[in-house]
């Protein structure tokens, strides 16, 4: 009897502690946005000046406090958001709700009173829009 508990001991032991041993694929990405991205956020960053941050591909979650179910149900990500440079406070989000479960979110920020530009990915931007919406 103790021989093969100690056989299943140990086999279990191996078989618990076995090290995964396949390959996974993992590359560098050489540039992080796509040169109209990137282009958009240098002049966004131009635009508004010293007096506000801007931060890319931002999680809803980040912006909202949500408990636990309702972060998981949430997987909006925010393309750009202004944050005041003095209070750390948002003052815009600029981003793409063609999805609907990223049009669901939209209420939040009228509920908050977020100032909110739709902008689709891939389109050119109205910078004087975007200059207008910015607080002053």
């Amino acid at each position: 009897v103790v021989p093969f508990i100690l056989v299943v001991f140990i086999m279990t032991c191996i078989k618990f502690f076995k090290t995964n041993t396949e390959d996974h694929t993992v590359k560098f990405k050489k540039m992080l946005f796509d040169t109209q991205s990137f282009d958009f956020l240098k002049s966004l960053k131009t635009m508004i000046g010293e007096k506000y941050d801007v931060c890319c591909n931002v999680p809803i979650d980040t912006v909202f406090e949500m408990d636990s179910q309702t972060a998981a149900e949430n997987h909006t990500r925010l393309d750009y958001v202004v944050i005041d440079h003095d209070s750390s406070e948002v003052k815009l989000v600029i981003s793409d709700f063609s999805n609907q479960d990223d049009a669901n979110s939209k209420s939040l920020f009228e509920k908050f009173n977020i100032k909110l530009v739709e902008m689709a990915r891939g389109k050119p931007c109205d910078m004087q829009m975007l200059k207008l919406s910015l607080p002053v």
